[in-house]
């Protein structure tokens, strides 16, 4: 019998699952997702650790039911998912979601959000669409039909050797490509979330930073990335509001996803250094890029 699956790329320098991920995965398996989980911090000869982590799925108050499958830590996401095709994760999917665990969330229940989706009965659909360098779907949540998986243009993007590409390269030949792919095969690239403004695919920015206020607050995809808050690459200058946003996001539902989890996050994974723009630049990158661009537009005005 044919069923949703999920092949969830994750990683975690400690055997442990985190519990904003929890939530997700619980999340997900409500959603009617079949679990399968490359784990890439474990190598498959380590016994001892994988114990470990299966204990914590499984204990406390909301266990979680799920495949596990220890990796090297090779390929990012492109490389586990790859590997969990490998391993015949999909070979009695409907439906195949890849997804990873680079967000906070779901903010909101995704049940009713994929229920949604799932009834225009697209070939192919995503959390997020975003316009940089070529229209496609953020693959940190990107949803497939079986015939549309088994696409020759699909094949070929996951027939490539991620494991043997640098992060640039796996962004470009991957969620790129699969972008590339989707066109070529001439599905529309359907998205809870997508921006409205031209600049947004001139200017190259990330929805999921410039725009990720109004990604939270418009009830379609209730997710914030763990890279925004964490590193904040991009500059965005009201990042540190997000508890504000997310209790705005959560106002119906406050008790469904506890900010604590971000806080232990935040608290316990090393900040990375990263190259970023003058605050100035940031600043009008937003402004001009976000459909939230008045309020991004007050920030730039006032501030300078």
């Amino acid at each position: 019998m044919l069923r949703p699956v999920c092949l969830f790329a994750y990683f975690d320098p400690a055997p442990t699952l985190a519990p904003h991920t929890r939530h997700l995965l619980r999340e997900l398996h409500r959603s009617g997702f079949e679990l399968h989980i490359a784990v890439s911090n474990l190598t498959p000869d380590d016994t001892n650790g994988l114990e470990r982590l299966q204990q914590s799925f499984v204990s406390g108050p909301d266990p979680v039911t799920a495949r596990l499958y220890p990796r090297h830590n090779i390929g990012l996401d492109f490389g586990a998912w790859q590997n969990l095709v490998s391993f015949g994760c999909i070979e009695n999917a409907s439906e195949i979601l890849l997804a990873n665990d680079s967000v906070f969330g779901a903010i909101q229940p995704l049940k009713p959000i994929i229920d949604t989706m799932r009834a225009e009965e697209n070939p192919v659909w995503g959390m997020v669409r975003s316009e940089a360098v070529t229209q496609h779907l953020q693959s940190w949540f990107l949803v497939m039909q079986r015939s549309a998986f088994q696409h020759e243009a699909i094949q070929r993007v996951f027939n490539q050797p991620f494991s043997k590409m640098s992060k640039d390269e796996i962004i470009l030949h991957g969620e790129l490509g699969l972008g590339l792919a989707m066109r070529h095969a001439g599905w529309p690239l359907k998205a809870c979330w997508s921006s409205q403004r031209g600049l947004s695919k001139l200017l190259s920015t990330n929805p999921m930073h410039t725009d990720w206020r109004s990604v939270l607050l418009s009830g379609k995809a209730p997710f914030i990335k763990t890279e925004l808050l964490r590193d904040n690459p991009s500059g965005i200058s009201d990042v540190r509001k997000w508890r504000t946003y997310m209790a705005q996001a959560s106002r119906n539902m406050p008790d469904f996803f506890d900010p604590q989890w971000v806080e232990l996050y935040l608290n316990s994974t090393p900040r990375r250094i990263v190259a970023r723009p003058t605050r100035w630049r940031a600043k009008a990158v937003q402004a001009l890029a976000s459909q939230a661009r008045w309020t991004a537009l007050r920030h730039l005005v006032f501030k300078y």
